[in-house]
């Protein structure tokens, strides 16, 4: 009795092939169709503070200029939580289709994880369209105070032992840590725990100086910058060295980011890069984030990739050189 079945197995398994080769055209046919029609439906966008702040601010002009230039709705869902971890783990589980995105600062990828132990973000967890504005990021003092750069607060903190410097966080903490370390300074550390306190101690002169996001550039006549803690000169005060011009370098910058899940299409970020490119030139954007003294730094979505994975590795080797540990 002859046996057939070595004869029919191979035809069988090209036969699953050629099905399983089809299914596998067919899935990538109906993605790139989806990628070139996207997008055909509401866009979420997740804000990983509560309403009313700087990144909340941005944010919602971000989403109006979106919307304008891709004509559908972008609905922003503030997420708050862990300095937008929350919110990020979240839109780890989404689809990477683009209808899911998220508005936030790149510290949440390039420097929280060396400072909060459940933070573990790298940047290869995620796509990136774009960077849109930049934080003037700074130390900054009372108007009349006798100094005007790091140098001249140094010297007048050494005839001044005990001078107080308010601090928000660890990290802003870092900057005076690593003055005062490396001139043998006597510094007390005043806790605050928002930029409306940041305000208040200035204003009312309960310290010499305060690491601010840039809402001192709101009172001109009653503060003035020390230094930019970022690694550019800000527009506000272009004439104000840098922290790393100062010669400690230490410049991190805070930088948002339009963030989104790891996979999505490069047709979906080519997209949506070029229409956050609009908000730079958008003349409502522009009243928003200059009323907030928010300059509008637009990069496109490999700058904006490239500048997350070179200040990963930049901002782990300051915040590590100075003794910071995750908690």
């Amino acid at each position: 009795m002859k046996h057939h079945v070595t004869k029919t197995a191979p035809v069988l398994r090209r036969a699953i092939s050629t099905i399983a080769l089809a299914l596998g055209l067919g899935t990538l046919v109906a993605s790139g169709a989806q990628a070139q029609d996207y997008p055909s439906k509401p866009i979420t966008m997740f804000i990983g503070y509560g309403a009313g702040g700087q990144t909340d601010l941005v944010g919602r002009g971000v989403a109006q200029v979106l919307s304008d230039q891709l004509g559908v709705p972008v609905n922003v869902v503030n997420k708050p939580g862990s300095g937008g971890a929350l919110a990020a783990y979240q839109l780890q589980k989404e689809d990477p289709d683009g209808y899911t995105v998220m508005f936030h600062t790149d510290g949440i990828i390039n420097a929280e994880p060396f400072t909060t132990k459940r933070i573990t973000f790298t940047p290869e967890d995620f796509e990136y369209a774009g960077m849109i504005t930049a934080f003037q990021q700074g130390l900054a003092a009372p108007k009349d105070a006798p100094y005007d750069t790091v140098a001249e607060f140094v010297d007048w903190a050494k005839q001044n032992p005990g001078a107080v410097f308010g601090s928000l966080s660890p990290m802003a903490k870092l900057y005076m840590d690593e003055i005062a370390k490396a001139n043998d300074l006597d510094v007390n550390i005043m806790p605050l725990k928002s930029g409306g306190e940041v305000v208040n101690t200035l204003l009312g002169k309960q310290v010499a100086l305060v690491f601010s996001g840039g809402i001192h550039y709101r009172y001109p006549d009653e503060t003035k910058s020390i230094a930019a803690t970022t690694t550019f000169r800000h527009p506000s005060a272009p004439d104000v060295e840098t922290i790393n011009e100062a010669g400690y370098p230490l410049g991190m910058d805070a930088r948002t980011t339009l963030i989104l899940p790891k996979g999505t299409p490069r047709e979906v970020l080519e997209t949506l890069s070029t229409a956050l490119a609009a908000a730079a030139t958008d003349e409502q954007f522009q009243k928003v984030v200059g009323a907030a003294d928010i300059p509008i730094m637009y990069f496109d979505l490999d700058a904006a990739a490239e500048e997350i994975t070179q200040s990963y590795a930049a901002n782990k080797a300051i915040i590590e050189g100075a003794g910071i540990e995750p908690q």
